[in-house]
């Protein structure tokens, strides 16, 4: 069953003095239950604008895509997922946990529940700094701050925008056995984009590659290694130096 497809999808930018135009065209692209896949270009390739065009940040300009089989632009869609920006910004002067407890207060009533659920994700991602102010954190800690926000509701779907930016090594692997945790337990389906190309080989099913907005090829992570090794080689055989466009 797909959590997540889209057909025949097109955003149109028009030229202007600080952009040129862009087309955003995905003839069809399909998420299944329980499936981790990874969508990887180069900057400007319209990694994040599919995103947000799947999240109905940006208005399509035609076709159309379904959230669990509901169409994405209903707010119960939305319901099933989860998002990490890039880009994200939370209040300097207080402390991730008050921050959490008023964030998640939005839709979690249950304060109890709330607060054992902070503290439930605070162990499994090793973040000891809850009483810390954002101000306070360092780039890993407010990326782990930004992921037990990501996580705070159970979802069906998370889609993660460059979730592993900032954390070292350790950490990193502390994110990918929680991820790869729910993956088995709770099946759920993630979203990925990234350009620390290693870090899909221990974690991702599925593999596309978009350029110019457009997703031109799409290969299972045991095809790519049986192949090409790594996803990283699978990559630099499409855009790296020499790559026949």
């Amino acid at each position: 069953m797909n959590i997540l497809t889209a057909e025949k999808v097109v955003k149109a930018y028009s030229k202007n003095r600080k952009s040129r135009p862009f087309r955003l065209e995905i003839e069809q692209f399909n998420l299944e239950q329980g499936n981790f896949s990874a969508i990887l270009g180069p900057n400007g390739s319209g990694k994040t604008t599919f995103l947000k065009a799947i999240l109905d940040l940006r208005f399509l300009s035609e076709g159309y895509i379904q959230i669990n089989g509901i169409d994405h632009r209903d707010k119960s869609a939305r319901k099933a997922v989860s998002y990490l920006p890039e880009v994200f910004s939370f209040p300097d002067d207080v402390s991730v946990k008050t921050m959490l407890l008023d964030f998640g207060s939005i839709e979690i009533t249950d304060r109890e529940y709330l607060e054992d659920r902070i503290t439930s994700l605070a162990q499994k991602l090793k973040a000891d700094f809850l009483d810390k102010k954002i101000k306070e954190l360092s780039k890993g800690m407010r990326q782990t701050t930004a992921l037990l926000h990501t996580f705070l509701t159970e979802r069906r779907l998370y889609i993660l925008d460059e979730p592993f930016n900032g954390l070292d090594a350790v950490q990193k692997k502390v994110v990918m056995d929680f991820l790869l945790g729910l993956k088995e337990k709770e099946k759920i389906s993630v979203l990925i984009t990234t350009h620390i190309l290693p870090d899909i080989d221990k974690i991702c099913d599925t593999i596309h590659l978009i350029r110019d907005g457009n997703i031109f090829k799409s290969a299972s992570n045991n095809h790519i290694a049986e192949k090409f090794g790594s996803v990283e080689q699978f990559y630099l055989e499409q855009f790296g130096e020499g790559a026949v466009l």
